[in-house]
């Protein structure tokens, strides 16, 4: 029983405070027996010697004064009893919750409404389980999502092998099948490497190596390494970079352009265009990535930076929804920013903001 009362704030509370008006009125009587001629004196003023009954009714008024203290004791100690109950049973009942969400399940809620201490707990409480909540769906979402990515090259990597083991497979089949096998490998090999990336990246607050070097320069340089793509989809280039010396991490952000231009070249159709800009600020470069493809719809919107997340749900577009989570990951890092300027069927613009220093917001 005392172990349990230890462990309980309303009984610690309770038994300070009687504890404390246990003191106070032993401290009163003691104080009151020091001087207690003084007492008696202020009790009967004229007179000098007393007889029995003086003595008796300052006994009774003794007595009278100890009993009210008493019943002030015995009133006080149940008004703070209850108080500290009101007090301790929503703290019992957030505890209760708490063995809940400790097992697994985020499907609960603090039902209590107050400005006070225990109030501001239950609010910030509600904002954590929806935000664990939030995590779970997630979590739930990268396994499928990984299991998908992996398990659909490899059922197709094994599917073909086993057609490469009829010996009276036509030399062309074979060739065919052997292509499919090599571009579902780099397939696999990307996957692999990306999710290595963004682990790395997710680890990482700050940019590793800092040097200074020509950011239009640099973009220039990707839209060559990826000439290949746009030209066999015969898209046209508007380019329009002012001249901007950044100092930064420069592999680091060289994968943003690789990965947003990338997807403008995968989204845009046959024939279109794309447009990369950018505006040297005096803390900031602005560039705005643009393209005339089938846009991004406002739903995809607030789920495109996340991992494994594809708006094309046929997956008729080659990807593994990491790129955009990387770059997102990225420019975080860099203290910078992006968003999304879109129109459904109009294309869709990606603005990257980024310091011109690292460490500068």
């Amino acid at each position: 029983m005392i172990r349990k009362y230890r462990k309980s704030i309303r009984a610690k509370f309770a038994l300070t405070f009687i504890g404390i008006l246990c003191l106070a009125c032993i401290a009163s009587f003691a104080l009151m027996h020091m001087v207690q001629f003084d007492f008696v004196k202020s009790l009967f003023p004229n007179g000098t010697s007393y007889t029995n009954e003086q003595v008796y009714v300052i006994h009774q008024k003794s007595i009278i004064i100890m009993a009210t203290l008493m019943i002030c004791i015995i009133i006080g100690s149940i008004l703070m009893f209850s108080a500290t109950k009101a007090i301790s049973k929503p703290i019992k009942y957030i505890s209760s919750v708490t063995k809940e969400v400790s097992k697994g399940n985020f499907d609960v809620h603090i039902d209590y409404e107050s400005d006070d201490e225990i109030g501001t707990l239950a609010k910030n409480f509600n904002l954590m389980i929806i935000e664990l909540q939030n995590m779970e769906y997630l979590r739930k979402d990268f396994i499928s999502n990984v299991s998908h990515e992996f398990k659909t090259p490899i059922s197709s990597i094994q599917g073909f092998v086993e057609m490469l083991k009829n010996k009276d497979l036509p030399a062309d089949k074979r060739d065919t099948y052997l292509d499919i096998i090599i571009e579902e490998t780099e397939r696999l090999s990307k996957l692999s490497s990306n999710m290595l990336r963004i682990s790395r990246l997710d680890n990482q607050s700050i940019p590793n190596k800092i040097t200074e070097f020509a950011l239009d320069e640099q973009i220039r340089k990707i839209i060559v390494l990826l000439e290949d793509k746009w030209t066999q989809k015969n898209i046209e280039l508007d380019i329009n970079l002012e001249k901007v010396k950044f100092k930064g991490d420069e592999d680091l952000v060289g994968q943003i352009w690789i990965n947003i231009i990338e997807n403008a070249i995968k989204f845009s159709e046959i024939g279109g265009k794309i447009y990369i800009q950018s505006k040297d600020m005096e803390e900031e470069v602005v560039v705005k990535i643009s393209d005339t493809g089938i846009g991004i719809s406002e739903e995809s919107k607030k789920r495109v930076f996340e991992k494994f997340y594809q708006g094309d749900t046929t997956h008729s577009k080659k990807g593994n929804g990491l790129g955009l989570a990387i770059v997102k990951r990225i420019i975080e890092i860099c203290n910078g920013q992006i968003y999304i300027e879109d129109c459904v069927g109009g294309g869709t613009t990606f603005v990257i903001r980024l310091p011109k220093q690292v460490g500068e917001a």
